[in-house]
């Protein structure tokens, strides 16, 4: 079986292109047009300006924030492949983990700021001992997408949840 959330990281992609794009436009606007040059519902044109791009930044933040991935998942051929990319900006590094499905033990799966944020940790034997991977943030899959990659992990653990 495998899994990616590529809709959802085009999705993205693509509201952030026409934010920005509406961003340039709208300040331009505000900037350039004669109608803001005398003060609309008592607030000047930099006024405007200023909530209009603390309002980007915000969103921006909150995006920040929730740290999505994107993700590729696949249990074929004897092992668990998972991929996956921050889709912060500037922290594109594309990392991947392989496990072999006869060393798998166990997953979590850990929820944080109200339940806004949900992350993936793996736990593999490695020489007798558990190794642990680090947290894969998980909040971009969709509900569907996060049910089907419990229920494979689920099947292959060796340990139950």
């Amino acid at each position: 079986m495998t899994i990616d959330n590529s809709p959802v990281v085009i999705h993205d992609r693509k509201l952030m292109y026409i934010l920005v794009v509406s961003l340039i436009v709208i300040l331009s606007i505000i900037l350039i047009s004669d109608f803001f040059d005398n003060p609309i519902f008592g607030r000047s044109r930099e006024f405007y300006s200023i909530t209009i791009s603390a309002l980007y930044v915000l969103i921006n933040a909150y995006r920040f924030f929730l740290d999505l991935n994107f993700i590729n998942y696949s249990d074929q051929e004897g092992k668990i492949t998972l991929r996956y990319f921050s889709l912060r900006p500037f922290m594109q590094k594309h990392k991947s983990i392989e496990i072999s499905k006869n060393s798998f033990i166990k997953y979590e799966i850990i929820s944080k700021a109200a339940g806004l944020k949900k992350y993936l940790i793996l736990y593999q034997r490695v020489q007798n001992k558990i190794a642990k991977y680090p947290p894969i943030s998980i909040t971009a899959l969709t509900n569907d997408e996060l049910n089907s990659i419990l229920a494979s992990l689920n099947r292959i653990s060796t340990v139950k949840n």
